[in-house]
């Protein structure tokens, strides 16, 4: 999209062009940088022969509907553009915000698994510059002594929509928020479990489902990733009426011992329970948190599981 600056002297003298679909995430966990690109170009309006600009510097703020204010990285430019010269065309930079999990989470929230949309604005410095003895001709920048007469800030606001698409590959990638790690345990990656086949290709859709906000679907791929663990029971029940309930397999109760296996068999089944929502029922139960927190549990169980022995297929 395309944006022009407020009036220096009465002209339209700058303008951007902003690529939606350029945006990039950077940094990682530790550091996320949220890169906004675009291109500047600036013409001298009609300014006197004897005039110049100064393009000193660029700065965007990013305002979200929650309060959001996210300031970017001061731009120093410092291109003088006399009279004469032809424009300042395409220049090529990005609005750096640097950001938390905080403000990635917020961002996540506004976005709702869709386009993320907010407002951007852009100030840019002009100073006025006017020559101070004679310019050379053909050559006006060569030994032209510039006096600074005025400065201009110029701004503009623009809203702006990323697609999902482009958020998701290029910003929560970059920033670490598509991977989930579980702190504390100490911190275990996805990919520890990977020898468990099934569990791992499950948990990596979940991932992606959430992603995208599809939460039912991901907390949906957690109940798909528990199934290898379980063997079925036949049990009877206070009813008198014998059921098959799943249970986790009884040969890791020779790998972990009766307590741990107890333990273990309790927590995946309750995580079964509560992901088995999103196969029988059709409406939304899960929002982006508690979708995080049961993919991190399962992928916390999973991974212990993994280190512990390898499944029964």
């Amino acid at each position: 999209m395309r944006a022009s600056f407020s009036s220096f002297d009465q002209y339209s003298i700058a303008e951007v062009e902003i690529s939606e679909m350029e945006v990039n995430g950077s940094g990682g966990v530790a550091a996320p940088i949220l890169s906004v690109p675009l291109r500047l170009s600036a013409e001298h309006g009609y300014m006197a022969v004897q005039d110049g600009l100064e393009i000193v510097s660029l700065r965007g703020e990013i305002f979200a509907n929650t309060g959001l204010n996210l300031v970017s990285e001061l731009i120093h430019i410092g291109f003088i553009m006399p009279q004469s010269c032809r424009g300042y065309k395409n220049q090529h930079y990005y609005l750096r915000f640097p950001m938390n999990s905080i403000c990635i989470a917020t961002l996540e929230q506004i976005r709702a698994g869709g386009d993320l949309k907010f407002r951007l604005d852009a100030h840019l410095v002009v100073n006025k510059l006017r020559a101070l003895n004679q310019q050379v001709p053909n050559k006006p920048t060569i030994n032209t002594v510039w006096g600074y007469v005025q400065p201009h800030k110029l701004s503009l606001q623009a809203e702006l929509t990323i697609p999902r698409e482009a958020w998701t590959s290029r910003v929560l990638n970059g920033v670490g928020y598509g991977q989930i790690h579980i702190i504390e345990l100490p911190a275990v990656p996805l990919s520890a479990c990977a020898s468990l086949g099934n569990a791992f290709k499950a948990l990596q859709q979940a991932q992606e489902l959430h992603k995208i906000g599809l939460y039912g679907e991901a907390v949906g791929k957690c109940r798909v990733a528990l199934e290898q663990f379980f063997e079925h029971e036949e049990r009877t029940g206070d009813d008198n009426k014998t059921r098959r309930v799943p249970i986790l397999a009884k040969s890791w109760e020779e790998k972990l011992g009766k307590i741990t296996y107890d333990w273990l068999n309790n927590s995946l089944s309750a995580l079964k329970s509560a992901a088995n929502k999103s196969h029988h029922s059709p409406n939304s139960h899960y929002d982006q948190f508690s979708s995080q927190m049961i993919i991190a549990i399962t992928i916390t169980l999973v991974a212990y599981a993994a280190r512990t022995g390898k499944t029964e297929e």
